[in-house]
């Protein structure tokens, strides 16, 4: 059993979001079982915060403490020993095939990329993978002191600083972009972003983490300050200048077409997007949310300590609480929906309107089946935790995943972590799986007709896969047959 770390790991693991995005019809059918044994894991050797599983939820990889050394473990295979591993590496590419960290070896640092060692260096930052894969790219202080950008095992610019948190590839992997620093004469510093290895603009300081590109790779946004005011600039054009920006970063729509981003103004905030402002709130929580169409946009705002959704501009009931990654859309861009809290109810509110009340709503994350006409998502009543699939409440639980119940990529069939005791199961169509000791955020389907897993039981990880082809997917519930509470439960 895992009991010295089950319930850290399971605490962890729960917080991240499941890697698979769809299923459906709910089906009393998980189908055969498959386990794959991947490793034997030592729990008193394992650094458990650096477990991490592959994009394709094939593959793992941990940090092993031996002695006064660590290594890297890939499914079973020891890595070369260092000193010490960077614990908050994510290790593969996206199409897992590649696997990055950094090491420290006496008082020098390593980037491994695929196992051979670059360096070495004072200082390194956890290397970036770009979207395709094909490259790799990591901050490093040189032992003389400067700092470098390297891409692919090749410094490509050196300069006075470069900001932790701002390498980033665009989403076609041909393009780069990070935000450097740069030491004047005078002794004060610059920032700058550094743009397919041009220099833009110097500013007296860029927000961390604010650098993004948008879909289409044509252009790069992020927040600028200069003499005590802040603004947007995107595809190198200056907006407004504001005294405050509240985002994290502007937003790009998912056509690239429009970009949106908080602004403040004598102590009022609003929404700006494309250039154009908004009405005015006391205070907005949220960075801004486009509809997966472009066609519309929503944020949470506060007035009172009272917070509310606002969509396309019209502001809904106000709330004691809502949950910042809200609101959330259908595929189809036909639905929004929300968890609004008051008077001791949490109440689930689709396209504006009150439908069910329950002791507990767990925030929202894919809520709709991809074609939009059914609902899931995770409540509670007391001290167990259930998922309602259109509606309709299923068995409870002592826990039940953070991610919620999700949907297959065709609608066939729904999916979600469960604990019992100290017994975990995935729970598909209804039926639990086989019992293990942990179950990793891993759940991922293959098509409509199978899914896979990462899951352990006595000290051994295990690849678990369900082929779902015995199972009979029980008819849906669709969101127009959902009707909304009788009575207002606030």
């Amino acid at each position: 059993m895992l009991s010295r770390i089950s319930l850290i790991v399971f605490l962890s693991v729960l917080a991240s979001v499941v890697a698979a995005q769809d299923i459906s019809p709910a089906a009393p059918a998980t189908g055969a079982a498959s386990e794959t044994l991947v490793d034997s894991i030592d729990i008193l050797a394992w650094k458990d915060s650096s477990f991490n599983v592959s994009p394709d939820s094939k593959h793992i990889a941990y940090v092993l403490q031996e002695g006064e050394q660590q290594r890297v473990v890939v499914d079973g295979v020891k890595g070369k020993p260092y000193d010490g591993i960077g614990m908050r590496t994510g290790f593969f590419s996206p199409d897992s095939r590649r696997i990055a960290y950094i090491a420290q070896q006496g008082e020098q640092w390593y980037a491994v990329i695929d196992g051979n060692e670059e360096g070495p260096y004072d200082a390194l930052i956890n290397p970036v993978f770009s979207p395709d894969s094909k490259q790799v790219a990591y901050k490093a202080k040189q032992l003389n002191g400067t700092t470098v950008v390297v891409v692919n095992g090749e410094a490509i610019r050196t300069h006075d600083g470069v900001e932790r948190r701002s390498l980033v590839f665009s989403s076609n992997s041909q393009r780069f972009a990070y935000v450097a620093s740069k030491i004047m004469p005078g002794g004060h510093s610059v920032e700058f972003v550094v743009l397919d290895g041009k220099e833009g603009r110097p500013y007296d300081g860029i927000g961390e983490a604010t650098l993004s590109f948008s879909p289409d790779g044509q252009r790069v946004a992020y927040r600028a300050m200069q003499e005590d005011r802040e603004f947007a600039v995107v595809g190198g054009v200056e907006g407004p200048r504001y005294d405050g920006i509240g985002t994290i970063m502007p937003v790009f729509s998912p056509d690239s077409q429009h970009v949106a981003y908080v602004a403040e103004r004598q102590e009022r905030q609003f929404l700006v997007v494309n250039g154009k402002e908004s009405a005015h709130h006391a205070k907005i929580l949220s960075v801004p949310r486009f509809s997966p169409d472009s066609r519309h946009i929503g944020f949470v705002a506060e007035l009172h300590e009272q917070q509310y959704i606002v969509v396309d501009g019209h502001a809904g009931k106000k709330y004691e609480d809502i949950s910042l990654t809200e609101p959330v859309f259908s595929q189809d861009s036909k639905h929004s929906a929300y968890v609004g809290r008051g008077h001791g109810k949490y109440v689930l509110v689709m396209d504006g309107q009150e439908y069910a009340a329950h002791d507990y709503i767990g925030p929202l994350v894919e809520p709709f089946s991809p074609d939009g006409s059914r609902l899931a998502y995770r409540a509670g009543r007391g001290d167990k935790l259930f998922a309602v699939v259109d509606g309709q409440e299923q068995k409870p639980y002592d826990t039940i995943g953070t991610e919620g119940p999700s949907f297959s990529p065709g609608g066939k069939h729904i999916v979600y972590r469960a604990l019992t005791g100290a017994t975990m199961h995935v729970v598909v169509d209804g039926v639990e799986g086989p019992p293990y000791d942990l179950i990793l955020n891993t759940v991922k389907f293959d098509g409509d007709d199978s899914l896979r897993y990462v899951a352990f039981k006595n000290d051994k990880a295990y690849l678990v896969a369900h082929d779902l082809r015995e199972g009979n997917a029980v008819p849906a519930s669709p969101l127009a047959e959902l009707s909304p509470p009788q009575e207002s439960r606030h």
